[in-house]
């Protein structure tokens, strides 16, 4: 049902629209809740690039996202793309938060624990 409400929508707005992003990312995180961590991501593949587009550079909304599909794509066992969400999204937390936050620690050591 949530789909078919979002392809109406996509018949009108832009998937860089911001109210399709919103969409997106609620719908995102319904299949998290539900379990269907493949639809998840793809959601979230869809949002990432407006998101980079959208907020600033080094913008933790975007970091955030990151470590979401990090996660999910760890979830499905395609850990190359687990890690390279995460490391994205180290690289955005380095700058905007400093390397020595622990926020940044903790994300290395979820990476070091999928090795």
């Amino acid at each position: 049902m949530c789909e078919m409400s979002l392809e109406r929508m996509g018949a009108v707005f832009d998937d860089s629209n911001v109210y399709m992003l919103h969409m997106m990312y609620q719908a995102m995180g319904v299949c998290i809740y539900q379990g269907d961590w493949e639809q998840a991501a793809r959601y979230g593949e869809k949002i990432i690039s407006p998101f980079s587009a959208l907020y600033p550079a080094y913008s933790l909304n975007v970091a955030s996202m990151c470590i979401k599909l990090g996660r999910l794509y760890v979830g499905l066992d395609k850990l190359s793309l687990g890690i390279k969400y995460f490391k994205k999204a180290q690289s955005i937390m380095e700058v905007a938060m400093g390397k020595d936050h622990h926020s940044i620690g903790e994300l290395k050591r979820e990476m070091q624990q999928q090795k």
